[in-house]
């Protein structure tokens, strides 16, 4: 997957120092030094971020370092000469990056003004009330929530339990509901085991209690993501360069505040990263699935949704369901749903 914890010298003229340290400032998985050393370096990355450094004049002594160096000048970037002009940075710096396989993040002039009301566009809440587009398969549905299978679907089984009510992170469910999608999520994990002969992955990617500061095309409804897989799961995000703590999923609740990610491994353990000076890249457990699963370039459920996929998973999941009816419990059986 793409890389942070990059060290990222600008040379610049002295007049456009300030001018561009502002506008990269705002890249999500950057950070602005003002001098360099080795602590500051080290904290920069621990957050899973990029150190840049913008100065008119490089000091070779921090060829240490393994910085990327490029030149910004007035004017226009030449993408191709690796050089980067001042009229454009927030489109073309990353464009720069990408020929490094750094990761800058989303600009925050991208930021979504969206909030936890706004269901006029919600394609989760198009989907509960079986108003969408595509047609979507529920295939488990209780009291206060809904599953169907996730858009994006390049492993087996993919599938999403999904809130009714329109919400920004599973933290914020009351007690009672939060006790109802645990069920939930034993049940699918059971019935996906059966399936697939493999346990489960389980994660969340929270919108805070808000979803400020989430990039505007980004679904802030949540949604909980299961994933059938033998992926190593703390070792692989460790791997990415994020951090998580272990907690008791009786303290989740307190975590609804700002966005974090939530990993659930196949033993039932609960790492969440929830600081909000670390940079979570988008999809970010979709990412280090993908990277492991040797198939990262497909991992972006915009560009590959996979929508044949999510017929053959609806499908595999109700023929489950229905040869082994009599042996799941009758709450379960009443929450399936086998057709469209």
């Amino acid at each position: 997957m793409k890389k942070t914890q990059r060290f990222i010298i600008i040379q610049v003229k002295t007049s456009l120092i300030s001018q561009v340290e502002e506008v990269l400032a705002g890249f999500k998985a950057c950070t602005i030094v003002k001098k360099v050393s080795p602590e500051l370096l080290n904290t920069v990355f621990y957050h899973n971020k990029n150190a840049v450094y913008v100065t008119s004049y490089v000091n070779w002594d921090y060829i240490q370092y393994n910085p990327i160096v490029l030149q910004c000048r007035f004017g226009i970037s030449n993408i191709e000469m690796n050089i980067l002009g001042s009229k454009n940075l927030v489109e073309d710096f990353p464009k720069i990056l990408d020929a490094y396989d750094v990761d800058v993040g989303d600009h925050s002039c991208f930021d979504s003004s969206h909030c936890s009301s706004n269901t006029d566009n919600c394609l989760l809440c198009r989907i509960r009330d079986r108003k969408s587009q595509n047609i979507e398969h529920i295939v488990y549905e209780s009291n206060n929530f809904y599953v169907v299978p996730g858009t994006g679907a390049f492993f087996e089984g993919y599938l999403m339990i999904v809130p009714k009510d329109h919400i920004t992170s599973f933290a914020l469910l009351s007690e009672e509901k939060r006790d109802e999608f645990l069920q939930v999520l034993n049940d699918i994990k059971l019935i996906l085991q059966g399936i697939y002969k493999k346990k489960v992955f389980a994660f969340e990617c929270s919108s805070g209690k808000t979803g400020a500061g989430k990039h505007k095309t980004s679904i802030v409804h949540a949604h909980f993501h299961l994933a059938p897989t033998e992926m190593p799961v703390l070792r692989e995000v460790q791997k990415s360069g994020l951090h998580p703590s272990l907690i008791s999923k009786h303290e989740w609740g307190k975590y609804g505040e700002n966005p974090y990610m939530l990993y659930i491994d196949q033993d039932d353990n609960w790492f969440i990263a929830d600081d909000p000076n670390d940079y979570y890249p988008r999809q970010h457990p979709r990412q280090v699935l993908a990277e492991w699963m040797g198939c990262y370039n497909i991992y972006n459920w915009r560009y590959y949704p996979f929508r044949e996929r999510m017929d053959i998973i609806a499908e595999e999941f109700r023929n489950f369901c229905k040869v082994n009816f009599q042996k799941l419990p009758k709450w379960v059986q009443e929450s399936i749903c086998f057709e469209d």
